[in-house]
């Protein structure tokens, strides 16, 4: 695979940078629908302080911070970070939000310190979800859920578009569940909508 294919796939997916990360991310329209999903099943209240890993160019938390106290962020991309914090400027001066840059499997935050989560199409990239979702599980509270939103790990146009040229991994529900188990979660329901793999887990 040529250098050039493997610098795009980065700059538009895997790691968002540079003027084209932050065309495409600016107004990701692709992604609402899974946002929408996230922001249904999540039923956020005032109380809630919520995580997103992997958070892109900040448009679900700008979503979530309609309906939470408080939110944070964590992504690997500094163009990413950047963007995000420009869109949610105000939540940030006002104390409401903050954003970090580094790996998703190493969380910079205490445990116990959120209430919900969600992880919108960027789980199919980590290296090692695994550790991304034990992350996930310490820093909620007891009664604490997560949304997994990714591609399911079967023949369909999501994968036929998507996963082929962008080296997605994907998982079984099966995978899925068993990873979500091995994380400490239970109460996990598993669905597929819309070509989406739509996970729901809780932290008794």
């Amino acid at each position: 695979m040529s250098k050039l294919v493997e610098k795009f796939r980065d700059v538009t997916a895997r790691r968002p940078s540079g003027w084209l990360g932050r065309k495409m991310y600016h107004d990701p329209k692709g992604h609402y629908p899974s946002f929408r999903m996230v922001m249904e099943r999540l039923q956020l209240r005032p109380e809630d302080k919520f995580l997103e890993v992997a958070c892109g160019g900040g448009s679900l938390l700008e979503m979530a911070l309609e309906k939470v106290v408080c939110a944070a962020a964590i992504d690997h991309s500094a163009d990413m970070v950047k963007l995000a914090s420009e869109r949610n400027r105000l939540a940030i001066e006002r104390g409401r939000l903050e954003i970090a840059r580094g790996d998703v499997g190493t969380l910079p935050w205490p445990d116990q310190s959120f209430t919900c989560a969600a992880c919108t199409n960027a789980f199919f990239f980590f290296e090692h979800p695994d550790r991304m979702l034990k992350e996930s599980f310490r820093v909620l509270e007891p009664g604490g859920r997560l949304v997994v939103i990714s591609v399911p790990d079967e023949r369909n146009v999501a994968s036929f578009i998507f996963k082929r040229p962008y080296r997605l991994k994907t998982y079984s529900d099966e995978a899925m569940r068993h990873m979500l188990q091995d994380a400490g979660f239970s109460s996990i329901e598993i669905s597929t909508i819309a070509g989406k793999q739509v996970c729901v887990a809780h932290k008794v």
